[in-house]
């Protein structure tokens, strides 16, 4: 096996910017609001780009894999997460997505995600002390639904996690890197005036949990460290774990045999070898480690984001 890499699949949404391409160097032109950098949803899956299987999808490897890809006694119809990256040029709705627990009753998928600020930003977190459902249902009809959330105003490099349930928005000029569970279920409660785009208030109202008070930046809990690498806990919850990776010149991580691994390159440029196949690793480069893998190789000065099931 080898690093997977993927085309990238382009979201054109009213609220997106043009930071994707000129950042990252893509091959696309206008405005991108969201660049899937892994996907396997019915209307979106993605395609390897480099190696032997170019040209396969991503559901296509998970069907003929199974756990070699996804891990020991892993067992899911479509693959498990969902990695994106956001350039919100103008606000995103203000929204939830359900849980566990709700998503059956509402007919939806649960989702939790993640958010690493690629650039200084700032997103909305739950719901202000003391607010009720009913003050927030208000103050939707009087177009100030904004000023009853949590605002977090966030530095490069910080993260914050969104379970189900909580409601949420990413605020315009932000700039970030999404993880989160395989679902495309959003209930959107407010949209900043914009008159085109249905709200779904019932459901919505459902989904949220009304006494959750918003979430804070997560503290980095740091796992080892010496003078070539640096690795650090972003966030573990029931559904991924997220690490930042520092790499200062070499670097081995050993395979995971119950769980694949997923690299974002936050900075840097350098290389990724697996079972012998050395790969280039720049910037905004996403691959896949398949859970079979004898480990990974890098080389270089990098900053990089890794993704695994717990």
């Amino acid at each position: 096996m080898y690093p997977l890499r993927f085309e990238p699949i382009y979201r054109d949404y009213v609220w997106g910017g043009d930071r994707i391409a000129k950042k990252y160097h893509k091959n696309q032109q206008g405005r991108i609001a969201e660049s899937w950098e892994l996907a396997d949803r019915p209307d979106a899956i993605s395609v390897v780009a480099n190696g032997p299987y170019q040209g396969k999808s991503l559901h296509e490897l998970m069907q003929e894999m199974k756990e070699d890809l996804l891990g020991q006694d892993q067992h899911w119809e479509r693959f498990p997460l969902l990695c994106k990256i956001i350039d919100a040029r103008e606000n995103l709705s203000v929204q939830v997505h359900p849980d566990e627990q709700t998503a059956p009753s509402l007919q939806g998928e649960s989702k939790s995600e993640m958010w690493y600020l690629l650039e200084d930003g700032s997103v909305y977190a739950g719901l202000q002390e003391a607010v009720t459902q009913e003050q927030f249902f208000e103050s939707i009809s009087e177009q100030r639904a904004d000023q009853l959330l949590k605002r977090l105003d966030l530095k490069k490099g910080a993260a914050v996690y969104i379970p189900g349930g909580r409601i949420h928005a990413i605020c315009s000029g932000t700039f970030l890197f999404e993880v989160q569970q395989n679902s495309d279920t959003t209930y959107r409660l407010y949209d900043w005036g914009r008159s085109a785009r249905k709200l779904h208030l019932q459901e919505g109202a459902a989904a949220a949990h009304w006494q959750d008070r918003g979430g804070a930046q997560l503290d980095f809990q740091r796992l080892e460290s010496d003078l070539h690498h640096q690795i650090m806990t972003v966030l573990s919850c029931p559904y991924f774990i997220v690490e930042r990776v520092d790499v200062f010149d070499l670097l081995h991580l050993g395979a995971i045999a119950k769980t694949f691994q997923i690299f974002f390159c936050l900075d840097g440029e350098g290389h990724i070898e697996v079972d012998g196949v050395k790969e280039p690793l720049m910037m905004g480069m996403t691959y896949l480690v398949p859970a079979v893998c004898h480990g990974v190789n890098f080389s270089g000065k990098l900053q990089l984001l890794r993704i695994r099931l717990p």
